[in-house]
């Protein structure tokens, strides 16, 4: 389920300059068939978790595979822009289910320590997806046409369908569902929102996320417009950014259970910093050259080690509502990528001093989020009030 943006995004990201040539737009305008997916895709999620808390995980997303089946297969005979931009909202509107349903599943069957265990070994599977659907997306645009990417993705979709359909248990009993009332609703997201731990944990692993995303968007800019490469090489993009998320996430288990949370955690925002201060110093000192890709390794390697505590973390004083608490938390990580899509990567991609300082400014605000909670931690709670004093 968590690959489901993957397939729809890093597979269509190398046949962007063909779609370019061949719709005769700008860069700029088929840019935005990413930006629009992101876009829809952190509008569905803010609402997914509430339909999924009420009408269960299964059903929900068997019919939004549905329709992204259906977008995937309409776009393979689009002829304008126009009508590209309107089947990616639809993909985006069907894809949020993927990351919002998925964590819900995991948050009804484990909790705690287990939880951010599987968490990791769940994203690792996912960033694993970074070494083969770029490939993938490039292999097919080079020998049949950009077309044959979403002809893939229906085909992957169908694929899913039926195995979830044939496979897929409901793991939310009907005594543990919701009502989709307004009011119940309203209640839902204001408990959630209200809850410090959630809001300042998303925060943090949000703006990690949006840092690898500007990297990941910004690929064939940095591999052909900086590097000077073919749009063939935007893998020496794509590798380091991988090998370091498996070798994070492959690591985390064993960092937790002799170090516990807090102390991983701390030992994971002192490598993202130590990682964009580097990147910083060599975009400063040496021209456009492969060094410069060399920090995105430790960078991804500190992000895997930070994204199961801070996620299950957030999620974690929320597990009477969690469809809800990860509608909120996919919210703001699609949002914030449709923002590193249509807005950050292009103002920042011209740059690679300019990417560095947009990656540290970014960190600074996770680095700033996970400060504030462990603050928060501290604080001794307050003493109960005598008589008297209430008197």
């Amino acid at each position: 389920m968590t690959l489901l943006n993957s397939f729809c995004t890093d597979m269509l990201i190398p046949a962007l300059p063909a779609m370019s040539r061949d719709l005769g737009i700008s860069g700029w305008q088929v840019q935005q068939s990413l930006s629009l997916f992101f876009v829809a895709c952190a509008f569905a999620s803010l609402w997914y978790g509430a339909i999924a808390d009420a009408w269960g995980r299964r059903r929900t997303l068997l019919v939004a595979l549905s329709l992204l089946g259906l977008a995937a297969a309409a776009s393979i005979f689009v002829t304008r822009i126009e009508q590209l931009w309107g089947l990616r909202l639809l993909q985006g509107l069907a894809a949020g289910a993927g990351l919002v349903i998925s964590r819900s599943i995991l948050h009804d069957l484990h909790h705690g320590p287990d939880a951010q265990h599987l968490l990791s070994w769940i994203t690792l599977i996912q960033t694993s997806s970074l070494l083969v659907t770029p490939s993938l997306g490039a292999w097919l645009c080079a020998h049949y046409g950009w077309r044959m990417v979403f002809a893939a993705l229906t085909a992957i979709v169908l694929t899913l369908t039926a195995v979830y359909w044939r496979w897929l248990p409901e793991t939310l009993p009907r005594d543990r569902r919701l009502s989709l009332s307004p009011a119940a609703l309203g209640r839902a997201y204001l408990k959630v929102l209200q809850t410090p731990r959630f809001v300042r944990l998303s925060l943090a692993h949000v703006a990690n996320w949006t840092s690898m995303a500007v990297y990941i968007v910004s690929a064939p800019a940095i591999v052909v417009g900086l590097l000077g490469r073919s749009g063939t090489d935007i893998y020496l993009v794509y590798v380091p950014i991988t090998l370091g998320l498996v070798a994070g996430f492959m690591l985390f288990p064993r960092l937790l259970r002799r170090w516990q949370a807090s102390r991983t955690l701390a030992t994971a925002y002192f490598i993202l910093g130590t990682s964009a201060g580097l990147n910083l110093a060599a975009a400063w000192a040496w021209p456009a050259g492969m060094i410069h890709l060399a920090p995105l390794f430790t960078y991804s390697f500190g992000l895997a080690i930070a994204l199961p505590i801070l996620v299950s973390g957030a999620l974690e004083p929320l597990r009477q509502s969690t469809g809800v608490a990860a509608s909120c938390q996919t919210f703001m990580q699609y949002a914030m990528t449709a923002v590193a899509a249509g807005l950050l990567a292009p103002l920042l991609w011209d740059s690679l001093f300019s990417l560095a300082l947009g990656i540290g400014g970014l960190t600074l605000v996770g680095g700033l989020a996970v400060l504030l909670e462990r603050q928060a931690n501290r604080r001794p709670p307050p003493e109960p009030m005598h008589c008297s004093e209430a008197a």
